[in-house]
């Protein structure tokens, strides 16, 4: 039987479930030779991928990635995290902000499989698409 990315996260999320620092420790040396040993290294990004959704999900932790023109400033941050925590009932929100040029204004907030866009690149498509029917 073959054991899936998200089987071994799951297990791993459940291996350290409650445990200590130096506990978490000894489980993930014994996981990752666990994984060695059933030929699985190549997989471990996927692996550790699937635990942080797994982990977060379970701890109430949301990630988002945030586009913008220009770094946002901590104000901007602080009502994005407010935003987020309110529609994905969050009880904590990581924000990583990417600047990016091209879409000239506005944001992107990507969370999962997640995509709210408020580019002003993408309402100018938006709108060039209306104009040309």
């Amino acid at each position: 039987m073959k054991v899936t990315a998200q089987q071994y996260a799951q297990a791993l999320l459940e291996l350290t479930d409650g445990k200590s620092e130096q506990e978490i420790s000894a489980v993930v040396e014994k996981f990752a030779l666990q994984l060695k040993k059933d030929g699985q290294l190549k997989n471990i990004e996927r692996i550790m991928q699937k635990f942080s959704a797994l982990f977060n999900k379970q701890n109430g932790i949301v990630e988002a990635e945030v586009v913008s023109r220009e770094k946002l400033g901590a104000e901007m941050i602080k009502e994005l995290e407010k935003f987020i925590r309110e529609k994905y009932s969050a009880d904590v929100v990581a924000i990583e902000n990417v600047v990016d040029a091209d879409i000239k204004g506005g944001i992107i907030i990507k969370v999962g499989d997640e995509i709210l866009d408020g580019s002003v690149a993408t309402q100018l498509k938006k709108l060039k698409k209306t104009l040309s029917n």
